[in-house]
C-alpha cells in the first residue's frame, strides 16, 4: 500500500496568548495524538531531502542556489544566493513583528519591476535582485556565514524570533535594512509591491544538495523541493509528498479550520479503509507517524494542537 509524507509547512505552535484565540482542529488533534512522535529537523526541508535520502550539510540550506541553478543562473562558488520573501513589517510599541497574513506574492509584472529598479537604483555590481520563477533571488558577490530561517511559519510573530546568525548575520542584517529602507523611499516601488514593505533573505547555503535521492511524488507549492527533486533521476515508487501550507489554504479563500478538513479528515479517512500504509506528518519539529491500527489507541485523549509542537 501507498506511503504519505506530508509537512506542515508554516504552522508552529503558537505563545499561550495567542493560542487562546484559535480554534480546535479535531482531526488533527485526533491523529496526532495517537501517532507515535518522532524528533525531526527544525526545518521541514531538511526533513523532506531526508525522506528522499539526501543527508544535506549542516548551516543554511542552499535554497536560494538551488532554484538559481535550476533557472539556469549562473551560481559562482564564491557567492551567495537568497531567496528575497517579500513581507510586511509592522512596529509596534516594543517590538517589530511579521504581518499576520505571514509572506507575501507578487504578480509576475511587480516582482519583475522590483528586479528592474533596484539595478536601476542600487547600481552595485555586487548585488542583483532577480525574478525565478513565481519568486525573488537576491545574489551577492561574496560568501555569508550565516544560518536563516524561512519567514513564512513566522506569520504575525516578532522578526528577532527569525533573525539571521552566525558569523556575517550582522551584514546580513544590515543588507535587509537597507533593502527596507529602499523600498519604503521608492514609492512607486512600494506601489508595485502592493503592502510589502521588506525582502527578507534566507537560504544562502553554499550547496549543492549532495546526491540525486529518491523522491516521492510531490504535492505542493514549494520550489526548492520541485527544484532539487528535478535535478535527480531517482523515484521512490507508491510514496508522495504533500506541503500543506496555512498561506495557500487562505489564497484559495479557505480558513484556518480548513486545514482539518482538507487535510487531516481525509487522512484520517484513507488510514480507517487502509489505503495507505502509513503516513509521516511533519509538524514543528517532530515527525508523527501513523498507521492504521493506531485509531484504536483511544486511551491517547487528544490535546489542543498547539500542545502537540515543539
Amino acid at each position: 500500500m501507498p506511503e504519505l509524507y506530508a509537512a506542515l509547512t508554516d504552522l508552529v505552535a503558537p505563545d499561550a496568548e495567542v493560542a487562546a484565540g484559535l480554534p480546535r482542529l479535531p482531526a488533527a488533534e485526533a491523529l496526532l495524538a495517537r501517532g507515535e512522535r518522532r524528533p525531526a529537523p527544525a526545518d521541514w526541508r531538511r526533513w523532506a531531502l531526508e525522506l528522499a535520502g539526501i543527508e544535506a550539510p549542516p548551516g543554511d540550506l542552499p535554497v536560494g542556489r538551488t532554484l538559481a541553478l535550476h533557472h539556469g543562473l549562473a551560481a559562482e562558488p564564491d557567492s551567495s544566493w537568497f531567496v528575497a520573501t517579500p513581507v510586511r513589517l509592522v512596529a509596534g510599541l516594543s517590538r517589530v513583528h511579521f504581518a499576520a497574513d505571514g509572506a507575501l506574492r507578487l504578480a509576475a509584472g511587480a516582482a519583475a519591476a522590483l528586479a528592474a529598479r533596484f539595478a536601476a537604483e542600487w547600481r552595485d555590481p555586487k548585488l542583483a535582485l532577480v525574478v525565478a520563477g513565481d519568486g525573488l533571488l537576491l545574489r551577492a558577490a561574496r560568501r555569508f556565514e550565516v544560518v536563516t530561517a524561512d519567514p513564512a511559519p513566522f506569520a504575525g510573530r516578532d522578526v528577532v524570533a527569525a533573525l539571521p546568525a552566525g558569523a556575517d548575520a550582522g551584514a546580513l542584517q544590515r543588507l535587509m535594512t537597507e533593502l527596507q529602507m529602499w523600498l519604503h523611499g521608492a514609492a512607486p516601488a512600494a506601489r508595485e509591491g502592493g503592502p510589502v514593505n521588506a525582502l527578507w533573505l534566507w537560504g544562502g547555503g553554499a550547496g549543492p544538495l549532495p546526491g540525486d535521492g529518491r523522491w516521492p511524488a510531490l504535492d505542493g507549492e514549494d520550489a526548492f523541493l520541485g527544484a532539487a527533486a528535478a535535478a535527480g533521476a531517482g523515484r521512490a515508487a507508491d510514496a508522495r509528498l504533500e506541503s500543506w501550507s496555512l498561506a495557500a489554504l487562505t489564497r484559495a479563500g479557505h480558513s484556518f479550520a480548513a486545514l482539518d478538513a482538507l487535510c487531516f479528515a481525509p487522512l484520517a479517512a484513507a488510514l480507517a479503509a487502509r489505503r495507505l500504509d502509513r503516513a509521516r506528518i511533519y509538524f514543528d519539529g517532530h515527525e508523527y507517524l501513523l498507521r492504521p491500527g493506531q485509531r484504536w489507541r483511544r486511551w491517547r485523549r487528544p490535546r489542543p494542537w498547539w500542545e502537540l509542537g515543539a
